[in-house]
């Protein structure tokens, strides 16, 4: 009995070839090809799988957590004590210990490159994907026939949002059950250009990466900053409806609500904003605009 291994699942074209010609046809065992998936976030992870499931795909996925678009990276890849005291200070009072979130990712890496499973990077227009992907094909630069991609669109999205910008997360599980069949190979060229480009940001350090024109382009803190004071209420206001206002309204960045609170607070250590309530607790506080220092300058 043969066995066919069809990369990306493309049954019709294979079968078509094997009940070519005349006499009688021998029977065949038809094995998909299995990939470890590769997808940025809880959210697109657990899409992913039941994306997999609906498919009844055994194949693994790997979910990296961390959002590459904001902070700085210069270490992400060595010791990662910059970057974990970045997120200790978006979210003090979270109980994530970030600097084993920066070594799992090593750790996942590193068991990537011992593996010998082709590998399927899932990926959407959105700073924080698109970093993902360099990053993945930079750790990965030994091996690069190894190296898949599915690259998502707006247009594939049921419900269009933030203008251009896309992430995984956004897509529902059937959407991208229909794309294993699309599956396809990175070019040596283009994976020499995107793990270029990693590097490229890490040695930039810029302190946030946006996505614009199908470029990362690195941007300032005060890039966001701007966004909020301009939507920053003259009233009390509940913080979480200001920063959810700001969340996708930042041009070519698509962020989480962790930042963007962050940022209200240093803007209130500035006396830009003014915060009442518990400064700890998104759901606890009001923020408005500073009228003194409107006043004043």
């Amino acid at each position: 009995m043969r066995r066919i291994a069809l990369p990306g699942d493309r049954l019709p074209a294979v079968l078509a070839a094997a009940t070519d010609g005349p006499g009688p046809v021998a029977p065949y065992t038809i094995t998909v090809m299995q990939y470890i998936h590769v997808v940025n976030g809880d959210v697109a992870g657990n899409t992913l799988r039941q994306a997999l499931a609906q498919a009844a795909r055994p194949d693994p996925v790997v979910v990296l957590r961390d959002d590459l678009a904001v902070g700085p990276i210069a270490d992400i890849d060595s010791t990662g004590l910059i970057r974990s005291g970045f997120w200790q200070r978006v979210a003090p009072h979270s109980d994530i210990d970030f600097a084993a979130e920066m070594r799992q990712a090593l750790d996942q890496f590193q068991q990537l490159r011992r593996d010998d499973m082709e590998v399927a990077i899932w990926h959407g227009q959105s700073a924080s994907d698109q970093l993902m992907l360099r990053r993945v094909v930079f750790h990965l630069y030994q091996t690069p026939q190894r190296i898949n991609e599915v690259a998502m669109d707006l247009r594939e999205l049921e419900t269009p949002a933030h203008g251009s910008l896309t992430a995984i997360g956004m897509y529902p599980a059937s959407r991208l059950a229909r794309r294993f069949s699309t599956i396809a190979p990175v070019s040596v060229l283009r994976l020499g250009r995107l793990g270029y480009e990693w590097q490229q940001n890490v040695k930039e350090n810029a302190d946030v990466r946006l996505w614009k024109g199908n470029t990362l382009v690195p941007a300032a803190y005060h890039n966001v900053d701007d966004v909020i004071l301009e939507r920053a209420p003259a009233d009390w206001t509940p913080a979480a409806q200001v920063v959810g206002s700001v969340m996708g309204a930042v041009e070519g960045l698509l962020t989480s609500d962790w930042f963007v609170f962050w940022r209200c607070r240093e803007l209130v250590s500035t006396g830009q904003l003014v915060l009442r309530g518990n400064p700890e607790s998104l759901e606890s506080c009001e923020i408005r605009r500073n009228h003194l220092s409107a006043s004043a300058g």
